[in-house]
C-alpha cells in the first residue's frame, strides 16, 4: 500500500509539471524557448593554477536540488571547495577538513576506514552526489580527497534532501564530474613518516561534438604512520562518462573503486598514567600482525531532463558496498595489581555492509500572480544491509590475552589470530537491515519584490528495521515506523546583500540494533531544529559571513554503558549554541576562513536521573578556526602564495557521557608556501609547527569510574607535506 500511495504521489508531481509545462508554452504562443540545463550541472570550475582560488562559493551544487543563492536560502549552508583542500594539503576527508566550518570536529578513532563527524552535539550523516550512502555500524571509506569536487556541510534538518538524518545536519561529499575541458593534471607528494602519493586528473571529451565526455581520477599511495608499525596503503579509481542525449537531458555513470591495507583501521593508545602520557610512537599493534584489508565499490548512475528552461527531472541511483576484514588488538580490561600491563587482546573481525539508494525528483519554477516559486518534489527509496563477524561477540573465540608493558614495550610476539573461515552468512554474529521509503516536497515561495521567501516543506516516511541475527539471539524480527515531517523556513532581505533567517524543521532517522537493556530493537531518532541567523556578502560576494543560533531537542538517542558495554537509549538530549563563519577573498589575493562555534550540548531527560544535565559525548563547547593564504604581490616572485593557520578546541568531552571527562584542549598550528605558473604548481606544507601532543575520542576502560585504563586517540606530531603538481 505505501509503495502505491509514493508512486502516485510522484505521479500527481510528474502531472503538475507538465500541466505547468503547457500553460508555459500556451502563454507564450508556441514560441520555442532555448533548453537550459546549467541548473543541473556541478559548479565545478578546474584548477588552473594555485592562484585560483573559490574559497567562497554562492551557490550549493545541483545534488541538493537547489537554485537560489545561499544568502536568500531560510537554512545554514556552508561549501568547502577543493581548491581549500588543496591548499591545506589534505589527503582525505578526515584530515582537516571539518576546519573550515563552524563546530565541526571528529571523532578519529576509525581514522583509517570511516569518516565519523560531530557537529551542534551529534553525529552528522555523510552523503554522497546527494545520495544517502550511509552505513550501519561502520562505513562508507573515507573519500580521497583525488576525487573530491566540493564538501557541503548543510546545518540542520534537510528534508528537501533526505529527512532521515540526525537533526545536528549533514555532509555531502561531491565527486570530480566530467566538465569537457580537454584538462589533465598529475600531482606528486611526500612527507613525513614515509608518505609517497601520486594522483590524476584527466578530464575532456570522447569525441568532436563533445556528446560523449569523461573524467577520471585516480590516486595510489604508500604511507607508514607516526604509530609504530602502522601504515596506510590506498588505490583508488573513479572514471566518470557523461553522455549528452541532446541539448536538454543526459545520462551519466560513475563508479568509484577503492582499496586500503592497514595494521589497524583505528589507532587507539591504552596508556595507564593517564591522557598523553605514553609517547607519540607508542602502539598496542604487533608487527606480526597480518594488516587488515578494506574493499569499497561505489556506483552511480544519474538521468537528467529540463523539460524546458524552468523545469528538471532527475533520477539518481547509488549502490555501494563495503568489505573489512583483519584481526586487531584491543583492550577492555584492567590489571590493578599491575597497571602497567595493557591487557590485549587479539579479536578477529569481517564484516559487509552495502547501499542502495534511489531518488527520482523535480524541480522548477512557476509563478502565481506576484508570488514566485521554487519547487521541488521526488521519492526516496533506500535499503540498507548489514553483515559481521566480530570475534569480541563470539564466546567461542580465543580469549587468550597478550599483555604489553606500557614502560618497556616487547613487540614481535607469538598470538593466535582467531581466524574464522567459512561463509559470512554461516558464522555471522550480527546481521541487520534498515529501509525506507519516503515522498516529500517543498516550495519556496518569493514575493514582495524577491525580498521575502518563505518555504514551506513536509515529508512522508515508511521505515522498517530489522535485527536477523545477533549475539545472543537470532530472529529478533522487524520494527515498522510511519513518520511526518513538516518544515518552515523564511529568509528576508534586509538590503541586496545581507539577510535574516529563521527555519524550524523535524527529523525521524530508525536506528538499527538491540537495547540490551530490554532485548527490544531501537527506537528511531526523533528530533527537531528551531535556529535564526544573519547572512551578509561583502564586496560583491568576494567574501561571505553567516551567523546562526540554534536548539535542537533529540529524543531516544543511543548510548553506551563503558562498564557493561550495554546499549541503551536516552531520554532527551538538548543541544544550543551560537556559530560564525567567514569565507573568501577579504582582500586582493588574501582568501580566509574564520570560523567560531560556542556548542552547549547535555542530557536534558532520562530514566537515569545521573545522566541528566551530563554533556553528549564528544561535545566541544568552544571551537575556533582560522586559515589564510595570501598570494603575494610582487612582481619579482609572481605567483608565489604564503599560508597560515590554527585550530582551537577548548571544554571537551569523551566518549561517554557517564565518565564527564575534561580532556585537554586541542591547539594546532600550520603553515606552509607555494609557487605556480599556468602549468606547474609546488606547494609544501608543516602541520602542527610547534608539535604539540594533541589527542581526541578518549576515554577509560572498562570501568565508568575514574579508575582504568586511559584510552585516546594521538594526532600526528610535527609532519611536513610537499606537493608538486602539472597539468597538461
Amino acid at each position: 500500500m505505501k509503495n502505491i500511495l509514493l508512486t502516485g504521489l510522484f505521479l500527481v508531481m510528474v502531472i503538475a509539471v507538465v500541466s505547468a509545462q503547457d500553460q508555459t508554452k500556451i502563454k507564450k504562443d508556441s514560441v520555442k524557448t532555448s533548453r537550459d540545463t546549467s541548473a543541473k550541472i556541478l559548479n565545478e570550475v578546474k584548477i588552473s593554477s594555485r592562484y585560483y582560488r573559490r574559497y567562497n562559493l554562492n551557490k550549493s551544487s545541483a545534488a541538493l536540488k537547489l537554485n537560489t543563492p545561499l544568502l536568500q536560502l531560510s537554512q545554514n549552508i556552508q561549501e568547502i571547495d577543493q581548491s581549500i583542500i588543496a591548499d591545506q594539503q589534505s589527503i582525505n576527508i578526515n584530515e582537516s577538513v571539518t576546519r573550515n566550518v563552524s563546530g565541526a570536529i571528529r571523532n578519529n578513532n576509525a581514522d583509517m576506514y570511516n569518516s565519523s563527524v560531530f557537529m551542534r552535539g551529534a553525529q552528522i550523516t555523510p552523503m554522497r552526489n546527494g545520495m544517502d550512502l550511509s552505513m550501519i555500524y561502520a562505513g562508507p571509506s573515507a573519500e580521497d580527497a583525488a576525487i573530491i569536487s566540493r564538501v557541503e556541510f548543510i546545518k540542520g534538518p534537510s528534508s528537501y534532501i533526505n529527512g532521515l538524518f540526525d537533526p545536528a545536519g549533514s555532509y555531502n561529499v561531491l565527486t570530480k564530474q566530467p566538465m569537457g575541458s580537454n584538462t589533465n593534471q598529475i600531482s606528486l607528494a611526500t612527507g613525513s613518516f614515509n608518505l609517497y602519493r601520486v594522483t590524476a586528473d584527466l578530464d575532456g571529451n570522447m569525441d568532436k561534438a563533445g556528446k560523449w565526455q569523461y573524467r577520471l581520477n585516480a590516486a595510489g599511495q604508500k604511507a607508514k604512520s607516526f604509530q609504530k608499525y602502522n601504515f596506510n596503503d590506498k588505490l583508488v579509481i573513479d572514471p566518470v562518462i557523461k553522455y549528452n542525449i541532446n541539448d536538454h537531458s543526459y545520462v551519466s555513470a560513475e563508479y568509484l573503486f577503492q582499496t586500503q591495507r592497514f595494521q589497524q583501521y583505528f589507532s587507539t593508545v591504552f596508556a595507564p598514567d593517564g591522557f598523553a602520557s605514553l609517547p607519540t610512537d607508542f602502539t598496542i599493534n604487533d608487527p606480526n600482525k597480518a594488516p587488515f584489508k578494506s574493499i569499497e565499490h561505489n556506483s552511480f548512475l544519474s538521468y537528467h531532463n529540463a523539460f524546458n528552461k524552468n523545469w528538471h527531472l532527475t533520477v539518481n541511483a547509488a549502490y555501494a558496498h563495503d568489505h573489512l576484514e583483519g584481526t586487531y588488538f584491543f583492550v577492555s580490561r584492567y590489571n590493578a595489581a599491575q597497571p602497567n600491563l595493557i591487557m590485549r587482546r587479539a579479536t578477529y573481525e569481517r564484516l559487509n555492509t552495502d547501499v542502495l539508494a534511489i531518488q527520482p525528483y523535480i524541480n522548477g519554477e512557476f509563478n502565481t500572480g506576484a508570488i514566485h516559486h521554487q519547487f521541488v518534489g521526488g521519492i526516496d527509496l533506500n535499503r540498507k544491509k548489514f553483515l559481521s563477524y566480530s570475534g569480541a561477540s563470539d564466546p567461542t573465540a580465543n580469549q587468550t590475552l597478550y599483555p604489553l608493558d606500557a614502560y618497556n614495550p616487547v613487540y614481535g610476539i607469538g598470538f593466535d589470530a582467531n581466524l574464522r573461515a567459512g561463509d559470512l552468512t554461516e558464522i555471522a554474529t550480527d546481521q541487520q537491515s534498515i529501509s525506507y521509503q519516503a515522498a516529500y516536497v517543498q516550495d519556496e515561495l518569493a514575493m514582495f519584490g524577491d525580498k521575502l521567501r518563505i518555504t514551506l516543506a513536509a515529508r512522508l516516511t515508511f521505515s522498517e528495521t530489522g535485527v536477523q541475527k545477533s549475539a545472543t539471539r537470532t530472529s529478533l524480527g522487524t520494527t515498522k515506523n510511519t513518520a511526518f515531517t513538516p518544515k518552515f523556513g523564511l529568509n528576508y532581505s534586509l538590503t541586496s546583500d545581507l539577510s535574516v533567517y529563521a527555519l524550524f524543521d523535524q527529523t525521524f532517522t530508525p536506528q538499527s540494533g538491540i537495547n540490551t537493556t530490554n532485548g527490544e530493537a531501537f527506537k528511531p531518532l526523533e528530533g527537531e531544529n528551531l535556529e535564526a541567523g544573519f547572512k551578509k556578502d561583502w564586496m560583491d560576494g568576494k567574501w561571505n559571513t553567516t551567523v546562526s543560533v540554534y536548539r535542537i531537542i533529540r529524543d531516544n538517542v543511543k548510548v553506551s554503558d563503558p562498564s557493561t558495554n550495554i546499549q541503551t537509549q536516552l531520554g532527551q538530549t538538548l543541544s544550543k549554541g551560537i556559530e560564525f563563519d567567514l569565507k573568501g577573498e577579504i582582500v586582493k589575493g588574501l582568501n580566509t576562513v574564520i570560523n567560531y562555534a560556542y556548542t552547549d550540548s547535555h542530557i536534558s531527560k532520562d530514566a537515569n536521573v545521573a545522566r541528566v544535565g551530563l554533556a553528549t559525548p564528544f561535545r566541544v563547547k568552544h571551537i575556533q578556526n582560522t586559515w589564510l593564504n595570501y598570494l603575494l604581490p610582487f612582481t619579482e616572485i609572481k605567483g608565489v602564495s604564503v599560508s597560515a593557520g590554527y585550530q582551537l578546541q577548548v571544554g571537551r568531552a569523551g566518549r561517554y557521557e557517564l565518565q564527564n571527562l575534561k580532556l585537554a584542549p586541542v591547539f594546532r598550528v600550520d603553515g606552509g608556501i607555494g609557487w605556480s605558473n599556468s602549468r606547474l604548481s609546488v606547494n609544501g606544507i608543516i602541520n602542527n609547527i610547534l608539535n604539540r601532543f594533541n589527542y581526541g575520542s578518549a576515554w577509560i576502560t572498562p570501568s565508568a569510574a575514574t579508575t582504568g585504563t586511559y584510552a585516546y586517540v594521538p594526532y600526528p606530531p610535527r609532519e611536513f607535506r610537499l606537493n608538486v603538481g602539472y597539468k597538461f
